[in-house]
This record gives C-alpha cells, sequence and structure tokens, in this order.
C-alpha cells in the first residue's frame, strides 16, 4: 500500500483529526451534552417548527411561538431547496459539539493542505486553531452557527490565495463551494469580518502585481474569481433575499414609524451603545499570549489566599468547593465572559517569527488582518475609530458583540504560525540571518511578557464589577485581589516557559541539533497542542458536560406548562413572567409566547414592548390574546387564566382613526378592543364607503390553525370588520387572506394586527404565508446549488483520473508567486 497517495494520506489525517475531536469530547460520547443557556434557548426557538417538520417533512418559515408570531429567517431558517445542506449529514456522524469541533479542524486541515503544506503540519496547524480558546467556549455557549461559518473561512481564503497563485479552475471551484457553505450556514456577521480578511489578500496581491508589472494578470484571476464566488453566492439566493427583505423591518434594520422621545429605534440599525456591547479591552488583548491576564472563567483552587481563608473561618469544605466556583474573577471591561481568547504561547512566538524568515507576500495581509481585528475588536474602547466606522460603514451598524472580530486574528495568527513552520522545515529562510530572527522574535514575545509582568499595576487595579458585591456578602477583597494577581504571575511564568521550549526546539531543527524531522514534527506538535489542550480544559472539560438524552429533555414542564397544554383550544398566548420574558426562548417550547428572544425581533413589536406591554397594560396583552400568565417564583411557577382573552378574532362595534403611529400607539393606552378598532389615517380608503354594520347572532372564530395558514369561518347578516390577533408583516405581500377562496385585501390596525372586511353572509377566510422571496428564491438556490456539485464531481474526476478539459490556461509565464 502506498502511503504516500494524496488521497490516503488524507483519509489518516481525517481519521486522527477525528480520533482527537473523540478524545476531547469523549463525554459527548458517552451520552452527556453541554446544555448551554444560548443551545437550549436555540432548542426552544424552533421547537414548533420541528413538530410540523415531523409531521409533513416541510420546515416552517413562520413560527407562532415567538413574539405572538414572526418570520424564522433568523430563528431557523433552512433551505431545503439548497442540496448543499447535506453538509449537515456531519451530525449524523458525531455528537453535536463534537461535530462543531471537528468542523474546525477540517476546514482548517483543508485550508492548509489546498495550500501545498506538508500532512504534519496541516495537522498540527488544524488542532491548533481548533484550540483556539476562544472557539471553544463558543461551542461551549452553544453558538453553533459562528462556530460552523467560522471553520469555513480558512478553505475559502485557501481557494482564493490558490486561484491568484494561478489554479484558477482548483481555486474558482473551491471559491464557489466555500462561499455557499459559509454563506448558507447562517451567520451574516462572521462572513462581513471576513470580508476584510479577503480584501487585505486582494489588495496584497494587487499592490504586489503593479509592482512586478504583472496587473493584466491579477485583473484577470481577480475576475475569474468574482465570477466563482458570484455563482457561491447564488445557492443562498432564498437566505440572503429573504434575510435582506425581513431585515427592513426589524431592529436590525427597520426604521420605527414612532419620533416620540423614549422611542430608540430611530436609525436602520442599532444603538451604538448597545452594538458595543462586549468590547474587548485594550489590555485585556493580552490574554491572546497570557491566558491568565484579566482572570476570565477562572476558578480558585485550594491553594488560593480566598480559599484558605474561608477554611481558616470554619467553613466546611463542600461549601467552599460550590462558593469559590461561583466567585467572578473577571476584571476586564466586557459584562462578563466565560474565558480568555487565548491563541497559544507557540504560535503567537512563530506567527511573529515569520516576519523574520518568510519572504512572501501573505504576510503582509495576515499583519493588515490582525490589525483591523484589533481595532473592531476593542469596540467603545477605541471608539474614535469605532463610532466613526460604526456610522460610516456599511452594515456594521446591523451587527454588535465587537470581540467577536477577534475570530479573524486566530486565523490569521495560526496561519501565520505554520507558515513559519513550513519555512523552517523546507529551509526556505536566510541562514545568514536565522539566528537573529529567532531572537527578534523571541524577544518581541518575551518582551510583551515582561511588561505585563512588570507593569501590571499600572495596566489595571485587578478589581471586577462584581467586586462590591462580594465585599457584601463578607469576601475579603485584598485576599481576592492577591489571588487574581497569583494567577497571572503563575501563567506569566508558564507563558515564558512555552516559549523557551518552542525556541529552543526551533533552534536546534536549524542548527542541525534535531536532524529527524519526524521527531521534530512531534515535538513541536506536543509543544503546541498541549500548551493550548491544559488551557483549553480550564474552561471546557468534563464538569461542562451533563447526563441528558437530549437538550429538548433538559427543558422540563412545571406544573403551570402542563395545566395550560390541557387547554386544548385551537388558539391563545402565554405570557411568563418568572423569567426575563422578553429575552428568555423557554416558553415558547410548549406555548405560543408573547415574549420570546431574538436579536431580530420585528421593530413593531418592539415598539409595542417598549410602550405598553413592558407596562403592563392589558388593553394589549389581551388584544394579543394572551389567555394565561404565569406567575410566582422558578419553581413554583402558578398559571393565572386571563378571562379577558379577546381569542384568536373577533368583530368589532367602531373605528377611532389615528393621525399617526404615535397617535395609534398613544391610543393604544386606553382603548376597549372588543369594541373598538384603532385604525391609521392612511387606511381610509379601504373603509370608504363600507359601513361597519352590527348583527347580534354574528360569529367568527377559527376553524383550523396552522402557522402559516389558518382558516376562519364567519356568518352575519350584516357587513362587518374584524380583528385577528395575528401580528402584521407585510400584508397583502407576504401574508395574503382570502374570503372563499378569492385573495382579497386586509389592512393593519392596533398598530400591529390584522383587520378585514367581512361581508354578510356564511364566509370561509383564509390567511396564507408564502413569502416570494423564499419560494422564488428557492429556484436559483436549487439550480446554482447543483451547478456546483457537478463542477466538484468534474474537478475530482479531471483531478484524480487524469481527465483534460478545455478552457484558461494557466499564466506561467507571469506567474504569480509566494
Amino acid at each position: 500500500m502506498n502511503f504516500n497517495h494524496p488521497i490516503l494520506r488524507h483519509f489518516v489525517a481525517v481519521i486522527v483529526l477525528s480520533i482527537v475531536a473523540a478524545i476531547y469530547f469523549y463525554p459527548e460520547i458517552q451520552g452527556k451534552k453541554i446544555l448551554s443557556h444560548d443551545q437550549v434557548s436555540a432548542t426552544a426557538a424552533t421547537h414548533e417548527s420541528e413538530i410540523y417538520k415531523e409531521k409533513d417533512g416541510e420546515r416552517l418559515l413562520w413560527t407562532s411561538r415567538l413574539f405572538s408570531g414572526m418570520p424564522m429567517f433568523l430563528v431557523g431558517y433552512r433551505v431545503k431547496a439548497n442540496i448543499l445542506n447535506q453538509f449537515y449529514l456531519i451530525f449524523k456522524v458525531f455528537p453535536k459539539s463534537m461535530a462543531l469541533w471537528f468542523s474546525l479542524l477540517l476546514g482548517f486541515y483543508i485550508a492548509l493542505s489546498l495550500l501545498g503544506y506538508r500532512t504534519e503540519l496541516s495537522l498540527i496547524g488544524a488542532i491548533a486553531f481548533g484550540l483556539s480558546t476562544w472557539l471553544l467556549l463558543s461551542i461551549e455557549a452553544g453558538h453553533s452557527s459562528k462556530v460552523l461559518v467560522v471553520s469555513f473561512i480558512p478553505p475559502l481564503l485557501a481557494a482564493i490565495v490558490t486561484t491568484y497563485r494561478g489554479k484558477w479552475l482548483l481555486g474558482g471551484v473551491l471559491t464557489s463551494l466555500f462561499m455557499a457553505l459559509t454563506i448558507m450556514l447562517g451567520h451574516p456577521q462572521i462572513v462581513y469580518f471576513a470580508i476584510f480578511f479577503i480584501a487585505a489578500i486582494i489588495f496584497v496581491y494587487g499592490f504586489e502585481s503593479l509592482k512586478n508589472k504583472t496587473l493584466p494578470v491579477f485583473i484577470k484571476r481577480s475576475a475569474i474569481l468574482l465570477a466563482f464566488a458570484i455563482l457561491g453566492v447564488l445557492p443562498n439566493t432564498a437566505r440572503l433575499w429573504s434575510t435582506l427583505d425581513y431585515s427592513h423591518h426589524t431592529i436590525r434594520g427597520g426604521k420605527s414609524e414612532l419620533t416620540t422621545a423614549t422611542n430608540t429605534n430611530q436609525t436602520t440599525g442599532l444603538d451604538f451603545d448597545y452594538a458595543m456591547g462586549w468590547s474587548y479591552g485594550k489590555m485585556e488583548t493580552f490574554n491572546l499570549l497570557i491566558p491568565g491576564f484579566f482572570g476570565g472563567g477562572a476558578v480558585l483552587d485550594e491553594k488560593s489566599a480566598t480559599y484558605q481563608d474561608l477554611k481558616s473561618k470554619g467553613v466546611p469544605k463542600n461549601q467552599i468547593d460550590n462558593y469559590v466556583k461561583g466567585i467572578p474573577l473577571y476584571y476586564g471591561s466586557q459584562r462578563f465572559t466565560t474565558g480568555p481568547s487565548y491563541l497559544g504561547a507557540a504560535i503567537i512566538f512563530l506567527f511573529f517569527l515569520m516576519f523574520f524568515i518568510y519572504k512572501g507576500r501573505l504576510k503582509w495581509a495576515l499583519l493588515i488582518t490582525v490589525g483591523i481585528s484589533f481595532a473592531f475588536a476593542w469596540g467603545s474602547n477605541f471608539a474614535s475609530f469605532n463610532e466613526f466606522m460604526f456610522n460610516n460603514l456599511p452594515l456594521l451598524n446591523k451587527f454588535r458583540t465587537p470581540s467577536m472580530w477577534l475570530s479573524l486574528t486566530m486565523i490569521a495568527a495560526v496561519w501565520g504560525a505554520i507558515i513559519a513552520l513550513k519555512t523552517i522545515f523546507e529551509k526556505e529562510y536566510d541562514s545568514s540571518t536565522i539566528k537573529k530572527s529567532l531572537f527578534t522574535a523571541g524577544g518581541i514575545t518575551v518582551g510583551i511578557v515582561l511588561f505585563v509582568y512588570l507593569f501590571k499595576s499600572s495596566l489595571t487595579d485587578f478589581s471586577g464589577s462584581y467586586d462590591p458585591q462580594l465585599a457584601q456578602n463578607g469576601l475579603d477583597l485584598d485576599l481576592l485581589i492577591q489571588d487574581r494577581i497569583s494567577m497571572l504571575n503563575s501563567d506569566i511564568y508558564r507563558t515564558l516557559f512555552v516559549i523557551a521550549l518552542t525556541f529552543g526546539t526551533i533552534w536546534a531543527i536549524v542548527m542541525g541539533k534535531l536532524k529527524n524531522m519526524q521527531l521534530a514534527y512531534f515535538i513541536l506538535a506536543i509543544i503546541i497542542v498541549g500548551d493550548l489542550w491544559s488551557v483549553d480544559k480550564r474552561f471546557l472539560n468534563e464538569d461542562d458536560f451533563k447526563k441528558a438524552k437530549s437538550v429538548e429533555k433538559s427543558i422540563v414542564a412545571t406544573a403551570a406548562d402542563q395545566q395550560i397544554s390541557a387547554d386544548k383550544e385551537l388558539n391563545y398566548r402565554v405570557f411568563n413572567t418568572t423569567v426575563s420574558s422578553f429575552n428568555d426562548n423557554t416558553t415558547s417550547y410548549a406555548h405560543q409566547s408573547v415574549g420570546g428572544y431574538s436579536a431580530a425581533k420585528l421593530i413593531r413589536y418592539q415598539d409595542l414592548i417598549e410602550h405598553h406591554l413592558s407596562k403592563g397594560n392589558m388593553n394589549v396583552f389581551n388584544m394579543l390574546n394572551a389567555k394565561y400568565f404565569i406567575t410566582g417564583n422558578p419553581g413554583q411557577e402558578v398559571a393565572q387564566q386571563n378571562p379577558d382573552a379577546l381569542g384568536s378574532v373577533w368583530f368589532i362595534d367602531e373605528v377611532s382613526w389615528a393621525k399617526d403611529a404615535n397617535d395609534e400607539v398613544a391610543q393604544l393606552t386606553d382603548f376597549t378592543p372588543k369594541k373598538t378598532v384603532i385604525i391609521d389615517n392612511r387606511f381610509k380608503n379601504y373603509l370608504e364607503g363600507y359601513n361597519v354594520e352590527t348583527d347580534a347572532n354574528q360569529t367568527i372564530q377559527l376553524s383550523s390553525f396552522h402557522p402559516e395558514n389558518m382558516v376562519y369561518t364567519s356568518n352575519s347578516a350584516a357587513n362587518n370588520f374584524a380583528v385577528f390577533s395575528e401580528v402584521w408583516y407585510k400584508g397583502n405581500e407576504d401574508w395574503k387572506a382570502y374570503i372563499d377562496g378569492k385573495e382579497t385585501e386586509f389592512i393593519r390596525v392596533n398598530y400591529l394586527l390584522r383587520g378585514l372586511k367581512i361581508p354578510k353572509g356564511k364566509h370561509e377566510i383564509v390567511f396564507k404565508f408564502y413569502p416570494t422571496a423564499h419560494h422564488t428564491g428557492s429556484v436559483v438556490s436549487l439550480a446554482s446549488s447543483i451547478l456546483i456539485v457537478l463542477m466538484i464531481i468534474g474537478l475530482a474526476a479531471v483531478h484524480y483520473l487524469k481527465f483534460s478539459l478545455p478552457g484558461l490556461k494557466n499564466d506561467n509565464e507571469n506567474e504569480i508567486t509566494d
């Protein structure tokens, strides 16, 4: 058997990555789960969709369980027509968290292999990247889509570089594939950030081509890349179109019609202060090199001064153990964090070394990316830059959590470190300057560590935002600060030791002391992986896995839930006061909730929350058919029925006209929704010449419920007007109304609900949700995704079966190399 055959080597490499993933996530193989808040929240938000998927095989595009009803486009949206969705089959092979981490390893391995790195280096780079602490903490937090998108950024970048190197067919087709997958996975913020990395690569190659007078080659390859990139976007037509269309109606991209002083949604984007939540501290950035700086996510051990103090006071050991686990040791500028963004001391040393021994242009793209990443990650801590960019850079004001920009640094740093190792192992460095380069890189890295050690008290006072509360509980803050300093010092010594080991190993290689290259690979792998692994285990370890057959079963129905679920009425809503009502999805698992959590809720609903629901306006709760209120304390919940809930639909007696949006919202404060409907003046033409009458025996009711297809029956001897307790969203466009099978116009009433003229007689009224963006876009998604799959199959045939295809030839005479 030929173990040098590329297919066999890659197969073995994938097996190695699988084994590494299985070792780290072994508890999950045993049936345990990471039951993170976000994972539970996402499961609750999409539970209704999963129910209907099991029934008819289709995922919902509208959910009735969040905020009284909203589109699913940014909740749990997947376009069935895009056949690249088969990527999700990986989750049927591995448990979920393990699958997420394996995707990171595989993505980076593919990237390095595509760029021509030896299998050994590609494996080291892939595992090191996956062990970036921030990524593992993202898995722990349940940020699945973010992790999946990050996993496909490296191969996308590698495909772009491959195209610029002259392999236009291979690079172009893979650019289409990874572009499609990256967008498909549904985290537009990371995709947006990646554009800056791509721009840095294009800029560097463009500058170099201008310098070398090879601009025509650069332009041609850029045009090829653009064409393949557009093809990669097309399978996501339905997703992108639907998301864009929806965004205009949300707090992320919409604009409230209200002009009152208290309204906070006057811009088509997020508020700056809100968006800058979780800005990374400038000094906190040092924890990429020293994990214990700023203490995020750490836990005191038995040797700590605080632990010993509690022990000396006679507190039982089991109580101390439980208590110290809850002491927040973080003292940075973020609200809280579960751990640092540690990149590895060895990785950073090698990244610096790359700049002195590697002659290629890619190092400048990596440097630019790291600089951009830091500047944006600092957020409000670098307000002069970020406020300007937030207000002027297109789309930036749609995103929050600046620290997420550090994902680019992780890709760039590990990539740079592997470039340095490749340069060393393939002896591509300048022998006359290699010693100086090693000492310079080592001096910079050690210098940063010593700077922190010597000036730590000037960089921070080691005081955390929760310290006053801890002091009130009797904790000795002086001892706590002493522990924080001790933890930092310990990690400083640790970082210096790792740098010394890495320096010594590289020195032995370049000086010819370590001639066995396989042994050298092994030693460096132990240093790099061992360093990161041991730090990561502080923050994601066996204690984070709980015995649970599934995340769904971790959501336990309370007595109140069971009481409400016994009500078999077709449609009603629940408001849970025992949780953070508008920041929690658990109620949505079992009920149609008036509340919920979404970073992109409808802006009209947000207006209603701010002006009425948060103030307890029962008129508004009644018109939203809030039949049950869950009250009490957690663990002692009680379901209280609201007798004034108006049901799914009702006829009204009179119309109150509002001159504008402000007036419409103001009138909701004091009105009788059962009798009166409030309508904006702009809809006057709808009721012109139509007399709203009453009939003592008139009836209207919901006869069939489906979140996307609701059927009502009415019977009246007079013309009337009905209010439907359903959220208005793109009425007469995506939501359409039919009376006896004939499409008919309806209007928005009570600022948020639907209103419809009902002629006298017996009628069937149907509301259907059929978003054009999704259904029309799905046709394009299907055709283009099939084309990409066929291209991949053809490329594999060309590459491995040695077929030849006509087409563009490489411009070898004008080759742009690294």
